[in-house]
Parts: structure tokens; sequence; C-alpha cells
């Protein structure tokens, strides 16, 4: 499981859920999750902290925080992940 507090308020990251690894973005408390394979060729992504994106560093698509596409060449959002927070703890929605 994961904390809540492990991801700042406006910030992404790539945190550990149920063994998986999840980028989740806190939007002023509302946490979003998504998939850390690039749509474009499956890369991982990473949050990039100085423009609030996901950035894929294989072929340098980029992702808005809501995993939508700001920079191809990625055509997609990045696929979703459901989550759920009980006592400030991220587990998977299963």
């Amino acid at each position: 499981m994961a904390d809540t507090s492990d991801v700042p308020q406006n910030k992404g990251k790539i945190i550990t859920v149920d063994g998986n690894n999840v980028a989740v973005f806190n939007d002023k408390g509302t946490f979003k999750a998504f998939s850390t394979s690039c749509t474009h060729l499956g890369c991982d992504i990473e949050w990039n902290d100085t423009e609030n994106t996901w950035d894929c560093p294989c072929h340098g698509s980029k992702f808005n925080p809501d995993g939508s596409v700001k920079n191809g060449p990625a055509q997609r959002a990045l696929d979703p992940i459901a989550i759920k927070i009980e006592n400030n703890q991220i587990t998977l929605n299963l």
C-alpha cells in the first residue's frame, strides 16, 4: 500500500500500489492514477516536476497531469487505473 502523503498536492509520482507501479497525480486531494506505460510504444513514463507533465524518455511524448496527450508521438491518453483511498491508503480498486 501507498500513503496519500507520498504524493504531494498538485504533483505526480510513480508509486507502488499493491505490488504494481502506478502513476498517481494529486489534484488538490483528488487522486488520479494511470498506467506507467506510454501509449506510444510502452516505455515507462516519468514525472517531470519542472513542467508538471508525465514524460516518456524513449520518444519524447508528454502527457498532462490528467493523462491526456500534450505532445506526441503518442496519440492517446495514458490508460487509467482504478484506485480507492481508505484511511489515507491508496489501493487498487479491483
